[in-house]
């Protein structure tokens, strides 16, 4: 049946271009360790390319679903690549490879947003610091009101 043929090709090519994904994601966490922000924003544009890419595949893959779905007289929303890879063994090998690259493509991307909230944490705590408000003076001479003193903020948080 071509429409499987066509439909293993793009499933394929999916395949590759997630695991280069992840291996862009790999790159981005690299570079987010040694806190390099030039790399990271290049990364990001590259990943935002391969992401468009994707959508084009899947808009594609969706088209090939719903003739093979057609053919076996199933509704395309209600068919799995499970049980199209049961029904034609030719699916089997690219079923794999897309779960596996796609499971380690995930676990790359939680460890990612986990450095990125922590890089967050540091910049607020560090903010935070910087326009912190001194809470009065150290020395007071016996018998004198403690004076108002203009404070002095390293960031002004308005901005």
């Amino acid at each position: 049946m071509p429409e499987i043929k066509q439909l293993n090709e793009n499933l394929k090519r999916q395949a590759a271009l997630y695991k280069e994904l992840k291996d862009y994601a790999q790159i981005k966490q690299q570079a987010l360790l040694r806190n390099d922000l030039h790399e990271i924003e290049a990364t990001t544009i590259r990943e935002e390319q391969l992401l468009l890419e994707a959508s084009r595949l899947e808009k594609e893959r969706l088209l090939w679903a719903e003739r093979v779905a057609q053919h076996i007289g199933k509704a395309p929303e209600n068919i799995t690549l499970r049980e199209l890879a049961e029904r034609f063994p030719e699916l089997s090998d690219v079923k794999k490879e897309l779960e596996n690259v796609l499971m380690n493509l995930k676990e790359v991307n939680e460890l990612n947003n986990q450095l990125l909230k922590q890089a967050m944490k540091v910049i607020d705590l560090t903010l935070s610091i910087m326009t912190a408000q001194p809470s009065g003076s150290t020395y007071n001479r016996p018998g004198e009101k403690e004076r108002e003193s203009k404070t002095v903020h390293f960031l002004d948080r308005s901005i």
